[in-house]
């Protein structure tokens, strides 16, 4: 049970990191100077952060998925892996989308410091990060959903 609850667990704490760089949008606006470039600095390296701890909450997915399976005596195997929900499925999709932000962020930065444009990269990484906050709020549900369905 530990183990199953160790992803949502983590999961929750990701989300939450993630809304705090979303406000990073409202931040760049008012901040000024050094105290924005300070500011900035925080939410790339934050930004590297979070994009690890969504490595080890997916990580985390994959554990609980095997445990599960050998507590209920599965055999062991590749398809234990494989997404048996739309759940997983999102997660994977959440992945990609997550590593493409995480790309669109580091480009936006190194535009920014060789002196070349990067408002393209930048108006980019604030949309996609705009739509991926409701596909996390779905995704959440459906985690929710699909929590309640395995300890009912």
């Amino acid at each position: 049970m530990l183990i199953l609850l160790l992803h949502p667990i983590a999961a929750l704490v990701v989300i939450r990191e993630f809304a705090r760089q979303r406000n990073w949008r409202k931040l760049s606006i008012s901040l000024k100077g050094s105290e924005r470039a300070a500011e900035l600095d925080n939410h790339e390296i934050q930004g590297e952060r979070l994009f690890r701890w969504v490595l080890i909450v997916i990580a985390l997915a994959f554990a609980a998925k095997v445990a599960s399976a050998v507590i209920s005596g599965e055999d062991f195997a590749a398809d234990v892996l494989m997404p048996g929900h739309f759940h997983g499925w999102g997660g994977l999709l959440g992945l990609a989308l997550m590593t493409y932000l995480w790309i669109s962020g580091r480009k936006t930065s190194a535009k920014k410091r060789a002196g070349e444009s990067f408002v393209k990269f930048k108006e980019l990484h604030g949309r996609l990060s705009d739509v991926m906050v409701g596909l996390i709020t779905i995704h959440a549900f459906l985690g929710f959903l699909y929590l309640l369905q395995l300890i009912g």
